[in-house]
């Protein structure tokens, strides 16, 4: 199936933000953000079981190269490819319907314990990459899969990534990505997820986003980390 080359930016996300009260872009702005479904969440063990009986998740196109621009936004290192055709897409997995991949961005710190986004028993990850979808029968709704790394052996599946690093030092830096891969991030146990329904985790933080948080993480080590 073809399509047509698509620029996949959300028109919902604003592109500049801050934390002041009193700015134009601040917490009194976010219309959502006092909603019920906000994320990230901390998962509880005790009370928040894997989902481990779904039918298995298929996974389109995600092992194909892509071109594709990595900025960073002043909050993330974001990557947003741009497909002429074979857009990666999801389905199954106890999903609603099937989701276009739209952009990836990792969250991290230098400090191991603060750098995920979500929590696990209340502990961080160094890392927390989100594949961010749209969907394809419904585009206002959101898939995002989550993925926590460890420190641990080299992650060669970040190296296009990290080699870009040094060209994006300052916020609003941007550069071309090319021969970037989606699949060789994901965790190889793909059946083992924490789901619930939540929100963007940036503004304006609307409630309309299933999460998918994948158990098995994936590893890093604390060289790469630092190239963050």
């Amino acid at each position: 199936m073809k399509f047509s080359l698509i620029d996949f930016n959300f028109s919902f996300v604003t592109g500049h933000w801050d934390y002041c009260d009193d700015g134009d872009c601040g917490p009194r702005h976010w219309p959502n953000a006092n909603g019920l479904k906000q994320s990230p969440i901390n998962i509880d063990l005790c009370s928040i079981k894997p989902k481990c009986d779904c039918e298995p998740f298929k996974f389109i196109h995600y092992a194909h190269p892509f071109s594709g621009e990595i900025v960073n936004n002043g909050h993330s290192v974001q990557i947003t490819p741009k497909f002429i055709c074979d857009i990666p897409e999801v389905s199954g997995g106890g999903l609603d319907q099937a989701y276009r991949l739209v952009q990836y961005h990792f969250h991290w710190s230098q400090q191991d314990s603060e750098g995920s986004e979500h929590t696990i028993a209340g502990l961080h990850y160094p890392v927390e990459l989100h594949l961010v979808h749209k969907g394809v029968t419904d585009p206002e709704k959101i898939a995002v899969f989550a993925v926590f790394f460890i420190l641990g052996d080299d992650n060669q599946a970040l190296k296009v990534e990290a080699d870009l690093l040094s060209e994006i030092l300052d916020p609003s830096n941007s550069t071309k990505i090319e021969h970037a891969i989606v699949e060789n991030k994901l965790p190889h146990n793909r059946k083992s997820f924490w789901r619930y329904d939540g929100s963007l985790t940036t503004p304006p933080c609307s409630e309309c986003v299933t999460w998918t948080i994948f158990t098995e993480p994936v590893q890093i080590t604390k060289e790469q980390v630092g190239y963050f």
